[in-house]
């Protein structure tokens, strides 16, 4: 039988030793249980999935973190200057949580893509590995030189 042990902050000494037991105990309560609050809910829904954006001569990539997600899960749109990538997927899942940072509901997130820079009609997706990459290629006048080395003579 696992037994809970609760020190108690206030057996120290030191009264600063003590309040920062205290917050430091209410701060890993509060992070280590299941939010249910709205507020918690849309901030996790803003940040997911997580991206890397890259930027090549060529292309920009989007990397995003997609576990579990097949492609017929996700949705890749452009509308009025916006990459729109969204899923609608629930996870079904036995039990009560009592800590969670899988994140298994539906979610879409919007990057800016200025039609001026990059070539619409030519972005793909492909996913690998839980991981969803969007390439999106720049127009040729929107391409920056490639450095080059000049010889001093």
């Amino acid at each position: 039988m696992n037994k809970i042990i609760v020190s108690d902050p206030f057996a120290s000494s030191n009264i600063f030793n003590n309040v920062e037991a205290l917050f430091d105990s209410m701060l890993r309560d509060t992070f280590n249980t299941v939010n249910r609050s709205p507020i918690g809910t849309t901030l996790k829904k803003v940040s997911y999935p997580k991206v890397d954006i890259r930027d090549t001569h060529d292309t920009v990539y989007i990397d995003a973190t997609v576990p579990g997600l097949k492609r017929e899960d996700i949705n890749i749109d452009f509308d009025d200057g916006f990459l729109k990538v969204s899923a609608e997927k629930q996870g079904d899942v036995d039990g009560e949580f009592v800590h969670r940072e899988i994140h298994r509901s539906s979610f879409s997130r919007w990057f800016p893509v200025d039609v001026k820079v990059f070539e619409i009609d030519n972005i793909s997706a492909n996913i690998q590995d839980g991981i969803l990459t969007i390439s999106i290629p720049k127009r040729e006048e929107a391409k920056k030189p490639l450095p080059r080395k000049i010889e001093v003579k």
